[in-house]
């Protein structure tokens, strides 16, 4: 009787330990939602500090370039697609009217690395 009652402990805590666990994980989509303070490198103009921001809508992420003094979406995103840890999202840059994108890849828990058009290297962290 006492080895099942062991038994019986040890596969409640087992389970408990799994669920919370299982919890704790983030999905991709997850992991990219909020605000993100990234710096792109060697642009025609010069190094530039962005802030982008994705929110989920209807199981989508969503979202756009924010002006860092109003805290408002200034360059939505056409389009945002999540491949694992991958992001790739669609925006119109204003200068040129033309069809521009950005691919942001997890580093760790809070830090991101990606390029514009695959030509300018960017790092980015997570607001807080």
């Amino acid at each position: 009787m006492k080895k099942l009652s062991t038994l019986f402990v040890f596969s409640f805590l087992s389970l408990l330990f799994f669920a919370f666990n299982l919890q704790a994980q983030t999905t991709p989509e997850d992991y990219f939602v909020g605000t993100w303070n990234v710096k792109a490198f060697g642009l025609p103009d010069g190094d530039k500090e962005l802030v982008l921001q994705f929110e989920k809508k209807d199981g989508k992420l969503t979202g756009g370039i924010v002006d860092p003094t109003s805290k408002k979406i200034v360059n939505p995103f056409t389009s945002v697609e999540l491949a694992s840890n991958k992001l790739k999202a669609n925006f119109i840059a204003p200068e040129q009217q033309m069809d521009v994108y950005l691919t942001l890849e997890k580093k760790d828990d809070t830090n991101v690395t990606g390029s514009i058009m695959d030509m300018f290297n960017m790092e980015g962290t997570k607001a807080k």
